[in-house]
């Protein structure tokens, strides 16, 4: 495609190879000051909020849903951190980007790319952390490496198990949190006559020290919370974080 011109050729290289370093980049440590200890254990709660609430909120920025969600997150950590005296700057964050296109939108599985950026926590207006966290994902989404994930991955699956534990293992272990959105269906649904009222989904941790899922069904976003004890002692508090930063999120709608 690219044969007629030699300097974009060449733009579109180096901007593939250095998008796909950040992409495979390690980390060597989180970034919170105290949610740093991991374990084999594992923590599940939930939290119940209103999708046509979430809706709202992000229109007001002009954003979806995902932004009030990772908004409402970011809030209530900096809260969780607050009550521990803490305030770090912002928390690592890693999220499943969509990566299906018109021509594999038939294919079944799942079609993602984890992206792994810093969430600002110091914003405390909830509409400018609402825009500044769709400007991030924004950026996240714009990455050249997204459309090279199939290659990548076929270079990855050639390399020595060894190898590659070892470069997911960087890449995994100085993540924080893991936020996912998963769209539901906006209909009831029934199991044998009996409807169903809600679903939850818990997200596994893959090294971080919590991850918060948010399933939609019919007009509720319903957040499966899994946490690592070792990193956080006091999952209630940390429920209590998470719905305060959502109220401060939903307080303008």
């Amino acid at each position: 495609r690219r044969a007629g011109d030699p300097a974009a050729l060449a733009r579109e290289t180096t901007e593939s190879a250095a998008s796909i370093g950040r992409m495979l980049r390690p980390v060597s440590e989180p970034l919170s000051p105290i949610m740093r200890a991991r374990s084999l254990s594992l923590r599940l709660d939930t939290l119940a909020l209103s999708t046509e609430k979430l809706r709202a909120a992000a229109k007001l920025v002009d954003g979806k849903l995902n932004d009030a969600f990772v908004a409402g997150v970011a809030g209530g950590l900096r809260l969780y951190h607050e009550a521990h005296g803490s305030s770090p700057e912002s928390l690592r964050m890693t999220m499943p980007i969509n990566v299906r296109d018109a021509a594999t939108a038939k294919l079944a599985g799942n079609q993602f790319a984890p992206a792994r950026f810093p969430v600002p926590l110091g914003i405390g207006d909830p509409l400018e952390r609402m825009r500044a966290i769709r400007n991030l994902v924004a950026e996240q989404r714009a990455e050249p490496a997204l459309g090279l994930i199939a290659d990548v991955s076929g270079v990855l699956n050639r390399l020595p198990a060894s190898v590659t534990t070892s470069l997911f293992g960087s890449m995994l272990k100085g993540v924080d949190f893991v936020t996912s959105n998963v769209p539901g269906p906006r209909f009831d649904v029934y199991l044998s006559g009996a409807r169903l009222e809600s679903v939850f989904g818990f997200g596994p941790l893959t090294g971080a020290a919590l991850n918060v899922t948010l399933f939609s069904y019919t007009d509720g976003s319903h957040l499966g919370i899994s946490s690592d004890p070792a990193a956080i002692p006091d999952p209630d508090l940390l429920v209590a974080c998470l719905r305060k930063g959502f109220d401060e999120v939903l307080a303008g709608v």
